[in-house]
């Protein structure tokens, strides 16, 4: 089912057995759990006794064996090649930052391999325990580095402010090693950015970062209004950036590679200025293959709504597949409006409308949608490869919908997955909505709709099709998927029948796929 897309593992083999490091992970933990036996007392040890001797003879094979199978899982893991074992611990450390320690704790040939890897022990979490992590950079020796620092411990300001230059001053002189950088503040302080990063600006060949390919830079209550200019702006295969509450110099030998770019403006300014500030650095990341851009509501009035002509220039973005608006106020940031005009998008596949799900205030509770979406419409440039459409929450209304869908061009034949989310999906939103989009649609994915019945559901769809489905033979539906998932009103089980009409039908219930051929059953199967 089509979901706004997901950050995957770096640089991991698609292919390679998962069922391997399960393997090590199944047997360090059978260790782990031996039984506690407590002491016996002296009428329980003879009632033991006799049970023991009447069926030894019966329960022998049962007894020795599950004793045997830690054995025997260790022995075939100890026959893996050296390398193999070493990629599988890798792997491992992925997942838990500790598992470098516990892998070189169970025997001496997996501690042997441990400390000869590397690579086991690039991941560098700072907390209180710094020195522990200075050996492990030690013991990385020339491999690079992942430094995470991410605070989570309640302090004063100025403790917290020496806390982080403190954490720093461990991974700055690595700098030249660094692979992915992730800095994450929960809370307040002042110059946060600055006790972080100001060992990482300047004008030095020293402060470069040749190796880094992955940036995280997140802070949304930041009132530091300073600009950084990064790594003396060296840092050529930086691929993946994501970056809130920071304002940073976009420097073309710094961020020109990019192919991921999470950006959420840091609001210091509004409107045309900060629409310039994105277009610029989107004209300087022109190689960027999915985007999520997001504007800090600053509560600006209706009247600066107007659609802006100041620009002169078009930023395209020839390799865009993924486009991800997403909005975090009660309406649309007139940045947004500013900015669109002014952008291309030839080869665009997905575009996501999201934005945050408003506060549940009771069962009769309804989401409002945005009330400036129609400038939206005449900001958007054409999508001319469009194929995916995610609307969710605020950006739900059947007028902006259908106007929206009549905008996009019709290669003859349904080609369009639409994905919609939020409780104003309704029986009669999608009847307003759909109205002239029928021949377009490919699937249909409904999220958290919990309004929308199955009768309501089979009525949109005999609609779209022009015939009553229930009582037609030989004839296949336009909307070829229906995916479902949560919504609490609609009984999928009576949705059953869409499947021999040629309709693919999957239904997601507490996150999880139910297995369709137990439909009849009271409780979903998963």
């Amino acid at each position: 089912m089509p979901f706004p897309f997901k950050r995957s593992r770096q640089q991991e083999p698609a292919a390679f057995p998962r069922s391997i490091l399960d393997a090590v992970k199944a047997f360090y933990a059978t260790e782990r759990r031996e039984p506690q036996y407590k002491p016996k007392t002296k009428h329980r040890a003879r009632t033991d006794e006799r049970k023991t001797a009447a069926h030894s003879a019966r329960h022998q094979h049962a007894t020795h064996t599950p004793a045997r199978a830690p054995v025997r899982r260790a022995h075939r893991i100890m026959q893996l090649p050296t390398e193999v074992l070493a990629h599988i611990f890798v792997l491992g450390a992925e997942d838990n930052n500790m598992f470098p320690v516990i892998v070189s704790h169970v025997c001496r040939a997996w501690r042997y391999v441990a400390l000869h890897t590397p690579a086991l022990w690039r991941r560098i979490t700072l907390d209180g325990s710094l020195t522990m992590w200075g050996q492990r950079i030690q013991r990385a020796k020339a491999c690079t580095l992942d430094i995470q620092l991410t605070p989570l411990v309640a302090m004063s300001h100025l403790a917290y402010y020496n806390y982080v230059q403190l954490c720093m001053h461990v991974v700055l002189p690595y700098i030249h090693r660094w692979r992915s950088l992730e800095v994450r503040f929960v809370g307040y302080a002042p110059f946060l950015w600055n006790a972080a990063l100001s060992g990482c600006c300047g004008h030095s060949s020293t402060i470069e970062a040749p190796q880094l390919r992955d940036l995280t830079l997140v802070y949304p209550e930041n009132d530091d209004t300073k600009e950084y200019l990064l790594f003396n702006g060296y840092a050529p295969r930086l691929r993946r950036a994501t970056i809130q509450g920071i304002r940073l110099a976009w420097s073309p030998s710094l961020f020109q590679n990019l192919t991921y770019l999470d950006y959420t403006h840091h609001g210091f300014t509004r409107g045309a200025q900060a629409a310039s500030e994105v277009l610029y650095m989107l004209q300087v990341s022109s190689a960027l293959e999915q985007l999520r851009l997001s504007f800090p509501w600053r509560g600006d009035a209706a009247s600066r709504y107007a659609l802006s002509a100041s620009f002169s220039r078009i930023v395209h973005l020839p390799r865009l597949r993924k486009l991800a608006l997403h909005v975090d106020g009660p309406d649309i940031p007139p940045a947004l409006t500013y900015m669109l005009p002014h952008l291309s998008f030839p080869v665009l596949r997905a575009l996501y409308l999201v934005s945050h799900p408003p506060q549940q205030q009771g069962q009769q509770h309804v989401e409002p949608s945005f009330p400036h979406l129609r400038t939206i419409l005449k900001a958007l440039p054409r999508l001319p490869a469009l194929s995916h459409l995610h609307v969710a929450h605020g950006w739900l209304d059947e007028r902006f919908l259908a106007s929206f869908l009549t905008l996009l061009p019709y290669p003859g034949v349904p080609h369009l997955t639409l994905t919609l989310e939020g409780s104003q999906v309704t029986h009669a939103f999608l009847c307003s909505a759909l109205r002239g989009a029928g021949r377009r649609i490919r699937s249909l994915a409904l999220v958290r709709c919990d309004k929308l019945t199955a009768e309501g559901l089979v009525d949109v769809l005999n609609r779209l099709s022009g015939i009553h489905l229930q009582s037609a033979t030989h004839v296949y539906p336009t909307i070829t998927s229906l995916y479902i998932r949560d919504c609490a009103s609609m009984d999928w089980r009576s949705l059953k029948w869409l499947t021999t009409m040629g309709v693919a039908l999957k239904v997601w219930e507490d996150g999880h796929e139910v297995d369709l051929r137990y439909a009849r059953a009271k409780k979903a199967r998963f």
